[in-house]
């Protein structure tokens, strides 16, 4: 059975001298006040945008010229930055990575040789469907090098056919890897939250029992992916990673990210969902690519071995656990700990359930999921701030501090930048707010202008003037013009977006492949429910104290044919399950 570690809550010394940082603060009222924090920080900057403009004019007009300023500057940057990442991308799909490496050996005969390396892919799973698990197992099983992988089918033990399933799974594909066995997580282990995270490191723990202490092999050989139920790896993914892995001369420090989309079934969700699902995959693309972007291993990742054995793997009370073992890695073992970027897409399902109200709102669940990553903005400051952790002070502050923008801003983004700019101009018009004049002047520039105060009287509908409710040219202010000129890189973007996309089925309609750019021009509605709203919603349970359930999403596509399921008579390997996993 494999023996879960636990640590003192301030951080501590492990049995080898590595500082493992402490998951909480020393006491439960100090452990309340920094989950407090995200929170408080969010509310903070919303808010200045009701009492900056009236108490404190100049810093409010100062400050929302930087943040519009930096906005411009990001839009753009995002904008070039994926056009880059998507010519790397096609490039890297062409490259015969084995070849490769022959040329790159032959200069340095101390290398090892291209089939030394394992990969080891961890699949926790609960719930998921065969169909699902089959179609990321088809992929594996495309690998160029799939031979090289060992794939463990990481099972919940308290899901009720975890065994048949498991079974049915090994039986029919493990001959296509260089090995395959399944591990069974138990429920209700002491101080676990279940997730993803607590299973993952249930897996590695036992895998480490059966191939490192039973069968004598190399830790030092092995990268451990981690890896989602509905992955689905582009065929060259793993000889570019065994490429990565064997080159790098800091392969034991170094995550390595591939590119993630969620274009699997994108054509089968909601047409609304299609934005934030669409702009996340270019958002995760654009950061592997900006210089000085601050790097975090996100969904599926790989990583050596040896790194997460050092710091005892993930850790079983933390949910978001992507994020988090990064953070582990970088305050237990120092600035040589990095991410680099894998440029092979990645495919990942969208949330998908069996009706249109009931999607939009498992879409709502799984958005609070993720954004309960605010609860790295305290354990992250309080690394940071501890003594002992080997990690520069400068790289403490730039990972705590990039933590704490990306979750902060998830949450006030919406504000800042839909309310920011209308609300104060009105405020500075009809209450007098004492704005400079600097920021309240107007400019005017090509566009459409919207009154929506003239809703009221039909009567101005369609009068095309400043009296209607639409007018042909915009008027704004400084930061407006900042925010009118952002228009560019967003149609590119949604050019990008659409480039990225697998092709449209044929039972997609060309009309209603057009009909979906009519949701651009909701995008603020659409941001407000699936982006701010959730992450507020997730800082709010972290502020109050409670915790959050894990919630499976349900996902898929409407389109896929079901594979044709292996008997369930067919014999299984003697110690591909049941060997590991239900607490053996």
């Amino acid at each position: 059975m494999a023996i879960l570690a636990r640590r003192a809550s301030q951080g501590a010394l492990d049995a080898q001298g590595t500082f493992i940082p402490g998951l909480t603060a020393g006491s439960a009222l100090r452990e309340r006040a920094w989950n407090i924090i995200p929170f408080a920080l969010s509310l903070f900057l919303i808010s200045t945008i009701f009492w900056g403009p009236f108490y404190a004019p100049w810093a409010f007009a100062i400050g929302t010229l930087l943040f519009f300023s930096y906005w411009f500057i990001r839009s753009y940057g995002v904008a070039i930055a994926c056009l880059v990442g998507l010519r790397r991308i096609r490039r890297w799909e062409r490259v015969d990575w084995p070849a490769l490496y022959r040329n790159w050996q032959a200069r340095r005969p101390e290398a090892p040789a291209w089939d030394w390396a394992r990969h080891m892919v961890i699949i926790p799973n609960y719930n998921e469907s065969e169909e699902s698990l089959s179609r990321t197992l088809d992929s594996l099983a495309a690998q160029q090098n799939a031979w090289q992988l060992v794939v463990v089918m990481a099972m919940e033990a308290r899901e009720k056919e975890a065994q048949a399933k498991a079974a049915r799974l090994i039986a029919g594909y493990r001959a296509r890897f260089g090995d395959m066995f399944a591990t069974f997580h138990p429920a209700g282990l002491p101080g676990e939250t279940p997730g993803k995270g607590s299973n993952e490191a249930w897996a590695a723990r036992e895998a480490r029992i059966f191939l490192i202490e039973r069968r004598r092999q190399d830790i030092e050989r092995y990268t451990i992916t981690s890896c989602d139920a509905d992955a689905v790896f582009h065929p060259r993914h793993f000889a570019a990673l065994n490429y990565l892995f064997l080159t790098n001369s800091d392969r034991y420090r170094t995550f390595w990210q591939p590119t993630i989309f969620n274009s699997n079934n994108i054509w089968d969700i909601p047409a609304p969902l299609r934005i934030p699902d669409g702009l996340s995959g270019i958002n995760r693309l654009s950061n592997l690519v900006m210089p000085g972007s601050v790097k975090f291993p996100t969904s599926c990742y790989s990583v050596s071995w040896k790194m997460l054995d050092e710091v005892d793997y993930w850790d079983e009370e933390v949910i978001p656990e992507d994020w988090h073992v990064y953070l582990k890695c970088c305050f237990a073992l120092g600035d040589s700990v990095h991410v680099e970027a894998l440029y092979l897409p990645l495919g990942n399902d969208c949330v998908l359930t069996d009706g249109y109200f009931k999607t939009l709102k498992a879409h709502y669940h799984q958005s609070v999921r993720h954004a309960w990553g605010a609860s790295d903005i305290p354990y992250a400051w309080r690394a940071a701030t501890g003594r002992r952790s080997p990690l520069g002070l400068r790289r403490r502050f730039l990972l705590a501090g990039a933590v704490t923008k990306v979750h902060v801003m998830w949450a006030a983004q919406w504000y800042l930048v839909t309310l920011g700019i209308l609300l104060p101009a009105r405020m500075a018009g009809a209450l007098n707010a004492p704005l400079p004049h600097w920021w309240t002047n107007r400019y005017q520039i090509p566009g459409t202008g919207w009154h929506p105060e003239q809703i009221i009287h039909p009567s101005k509908w369609f009068t095309f003037d400043s009296a209607g409710l639409v007018e042909p040219t915009m008027w704004v202010n400084l930061v407006g013009v900042l925010v009118a000129l952002c228009l560019f890189p967003l149609i590119a973007m949604i050019i990008i977006e659409t480039l990225t996309r697998p092709r449209r089925p044929r039972y997609v309609s060309r009309w209603a492949a057009l009909a979906q750019y009519t949701m651009w021009p909701l995008m603020a509605v659409i941001t407000f429910f699936f982006a701010s709203l959730p992450a507020l919603h997730a800082q709010a349970k972290l502020a109050r104290g409670r915790g959050l359930i894990y919630r499976v999403a349900e996902k898929g596509s409407r389109r896929v044919a079901l594979p044709q399921p292996v008997p369930a008579s067919e014999p299984l390997p003697a110690d591909a399950v049941g060997a590991l996993g239900g607490g053996s």
